[in-house]
């Protein structure tokens, strides 16, 4: 990539590979330049660069001086809105960087931008303009080097998406809480259930935020969960009749306008009439027949000729 002295666009944010113009560093050449970006935090914009080094030497010596520390990978460049942003890349992440071609430059670039989302290989496609396997070949050198890595998306398990090495999966693309490497885990979802049924069971009422101190403190999670997720905990013990929700509104103290802030508190407690796991009617193959509609003593379907009914009357 190269700066042309007389101004203009840049690569855009996917780290594009397109000539860009316009740029300032100071005297002394790439050192110099370099040192015009020391001590900026999240890089230095392209007019307060030129600002900062216009009086020190020509637009082409800056030019000529940015192009030679892109080159060397002692800075990096990027479009932040419509505003060029130029940013000191450290020795030590420099070094990651070392003989890394151009392609794999601009591929890890894509992927930085996306974030902790990931992207997939046909999206990388669309905004590099490179042919599938030379994306597969970046990939290869880019994960050896412990630069990005790749993610199976719970969504779309036949999915991969590819994110910066040491960045953490959203939640969409792991699942959150309730996946282990990429699977449902149905037996932790369990377990906690049935710790915060006994838990809620053994008290008068609980609070939401008494449901979640009692989880951390008996470390039945290995990993931090949210407000919402033991929220889809409780949840799961309303719907299922194990536990009841009230509101408590004697807190509000019901002065006009701020009551449309006030937020009741939720209390959970044992349900005062639980639902049964099964009756006698679930019991027999008529209470979960999916044709029971269609059955009559003289039909087609009739409880006479009924295997189901047979089997269930000699077990």
């Amino acid at each position: 990539m190269e700066l042309d002295p007389e101004g203009g666009d840049g690569k855009d944010e996917d780290g594009g590979g397109k000539r860009v113009k316009g740029a300032g560093a100071e005297s002394g050449g790439a050192a110099g330049g370099s040192s015009g970006l020391s001590g900026t935090r999240g890089g230095i914009r392209e007019d307060e660069l030129a600002e900062k080094l216009g009086g020190v030497m020509s637009v082409d010596e800056r030019a000529q001086a940015i192009n030679e520390l892109l080159n060397q990978r002692k800075i990096a460049i990027f479009k932040r809105g419509d505003s060029l942003v130029f940013e000191r890349v450290h020795e030590e992440q420099a070094a990651k960087f070392k003989g890394l071609s151009t392609e794999d430059m601009l591929i890890y670039q894509i992927i930085q931008h996306a974030g902790n989302a990931g992207m997939w290989t046909k999206e990388l496609k669309q905004r590099s303009n490179l042919p599938v396997p030379q994306i597969t070949k970046c990939f290869r050198t880019l994960e050896a080097r412990k630069l990005i890595k790749s993610v199976k998306n719970v969504a779309q398990s036949n999915r991969k998406v590819y994110m910066l090495y040491d960045l953490e999966p959203s939640r969409e693309i792991t699942g959150g809480a309730w996946y282990t490497e990429q699977e449902f885990d149905t037996e932790f979802i369990n377990i906690l259930c049935e710790q915060c049924v006994n838990f809620i069971y053994s008290k008068d009422r609980v609070t939401l935020e008494e449901v979640s101190e009692f989880i951390i403190s008996s470390k039945l999670s290995h990993i931090v969960l949210s407000t919402d997720d033991v929220l889809q905990i409780v949840n799961t013990l309303v719907y299922d009749g194990k536990v009841d929700v009230t509101e408590d509104e004697s807190h509000d103290d019901g002065m006009g306008a701020a009551d449309e802030d006030f937020k009741p508190i939720k209390y959970y407690s044992k349900a005062l009439i639980p639902i049964p796991e099964g009756n006698a009617y679930t019991n027999i193959p008529c209470g979960v027949c999916p044709v029971i509609n269609e059955c009559r003593p003289d039909g087609l379907i009739n409880p006479t000729t009924c295997e189901y009914m047979t089997a269930w009357l000699e077990y």
